[in-house]
């Protein structure tokens, strides 16, 4: 699977947990939907989301 790099914080609206700017995640897919690309990202402390693609700054390919 891919890993990615957090860009800036972001709210995980399922816990409310914050995630920092640097935070490594795992890209596990892309949705795209209504004209719009999402990425869902598993966190490295456990749980999943769906994020905006500018949320993360680069990906990086395993």
């Amino acid at each position: 699977m891919d890993t990615a790099t957090l860009a800036k914080w972001v709210r995980d609206p399922r816990s409310g947990r914050v995630h920092l700017p640097s935070e490594q995640v795992t890209v596990v897919g892309v949705i795209r939907n209504l004209d719009r690309t999402l990425m869902k990202v598993r966190w490295q402390a456990g749980g999943d989301c769906v994020v905006f693609p500018e949320e993360l700054v680069e990906i990086h390919q395993n």
